[in-house]
């Protein structure tokens, strides 16, 4: 496979323009550049350029509006409700992050909801933002059909992610994000294309019967994460980033997958803590337990990783295979 080594910014600039050339402003594009780049930067190219395909296909079709202004159109001392008017969920949350801090730091508690929205990418993208701001914070995003509930024969909710953030003292911040279906979507739309199996236990096929062929599993239903438990999980999540918000459940939701049916209109919603408003020893008391934790054990802190990562591509730059360079082209052609 022929590889391409590129820079970080280069990154950037490659999905900027990119984006702005299938129709985004450059509103939309600069924030959702910036998310692109970062999930590169941490070795997570199923939502990063891996992903963007759906981002300029959904542009050229509407299914998100590249020229949404968003809009706060609720607030309390504690909460911000912003409408994203169907453009980027990146965007939109940039529009209120600001407001969030502070309502958090003063009240010690602040809460965004985010409605008529889009896929949200990678939700640590946000909650590490917050930490690096010394907040801590859940995030939950709902997204289109595609797990079944346990027992369940079709798809029901999304992959429905949820993520937790938090600061660290003297290192990058704790994040843990993760999907309550037993593996991402895109691992299985891999597979697939590849004409490779999957583990059992990620998907049924069309009459509800496990499979290990990836085809299969596209024609049925992907199953949630520790069968019951992830299905509440989910169950949370959907509560937490629709109906909350005021967006779509996961099976009311146009796929995320295709160009058909207009807008999602999911939403996302994000729960923000000051720790200093707590507890006086909140960070030192976390190492503490970290320490005890990874104490002669192979222990790896969550959110590590991302930030390896991160330090190695911004010295040595990302190798992106030349073909999905050249959809990315392709795609951008009027």
């Amino acid at each position: 496979m022929t590889m391409t080594r590129l820079s970080l910014k280069q990154i950037h600039d490659l999905s900027y323009d990119a984006l702005r050339q299938c129709g985004a402003s450059e509103l939309q594009a600069g924030v959702v550049a910036q998310e692109l780049m970062d999930a590169e930067a941490e070795g997570i190219r199923n939502v990063g350029l891996g992903y963007i395909h759906l981002y300029l296909n959904h542009l050229r079709c509407g299914k998100v509006d590249g020229n949404a202004i968003p809009e706060i159109v609720k607030e309390s001392a504690a909460a911000t409700i912003v409408n994203a008017h169907h453009g980027f969920c990146h965007t939109a949350y940039m529009h209120a992050e600001e407001r969030l801090i502070v309502t958090t730091r003063e009240q010690g508690i602040g809460m965004l909801a985010i409605n008529h929205s889009y896929s949200a990418g990678v939700l640590g993208w946000f909650v590490r933002r917050l930490a690096q701001r010394g907040l801590m914070s859940l995030m939950f995003a709902n997204s289109s059909k595609a797990v079944a509930a346990h027992g369940g024969k079709v798809p029901f909710f999304g992959t429905n992610p949820f993520a937790f953030g938090s600061p660290r003292e003297n290192a990058e911040p704790l994040v843990i994000d993760m999907a309550t279906a037993s593996t991402a979507r895109v691992n299985i739309v891999k597979a697939a294309s590849e004409g490779e199996p999957i583990e059992l236990g990620h998907a049924i096929d069309a009459n509800g019967n496990p499979t290990t062929d990836a085809a299969a599993a596209l024609k049925g239903a992907q199953l949630p994460v520790g069968g019951p438990k992830g299905f509440g999980l989910g169950l949370i999540v959907d509560l937490m980033g629709g109906a909350l918000t005021g967006g779509n459940c996961s099976y009311e939701t146009p796929l995320f997958s295709n160009n058909e049916d207009g807008p999602p209109n999911v939403g996302q919603s994000i729960i923000a803590f000051n720790p200093d408003f707590y507890s006086s020893d909140y960070l030192a008391h976390m190492e503490s337990m970290f320490s005890a934790m990874t104490e002669d054990n192979d222990v790896r802190i969550p959110g590590e990783r991302r930030h390896n990562l991160r330090a190695k591509h911004e010295a040595e730059g990302v190798d992106v295979p030349q073909a999905l360079l050249d959809k990315i082209a392709a795609l951008c052609k009027p």
